[in-house]
């Protein structure tokens, strides 16, 4: 039981740690051409939301 709770713990300190990496990594995205481009191909049906925020996240956390 001890164990749990500390491995519990454990698992929320580490998923903590790393969204306020992705946070800080991401920043702003707010007139970012990424963000701009990929708005563009949404309007010219060639991606739909989804696969575009599939695709900013990857870029941004590649490296």
């Amino acid at each position: 039981m001890l164990a749990e709770r500390r491995a519990a713990r454990a698992a929320r300190e580490v998923e903590t740690i790393a969204v306020t990496a992705l946070r800080e990594r991401i920043g702003d995205l707010h007139g970012d051409r990424r963000l701009g481009a990929l708005a563009e191909r949404i309007v010219a049906g060639e991606l739909d939301p989804y696969r575009a925020a599939d695709e900013l996240v990857a870029g941004l956390t590649e490296g």
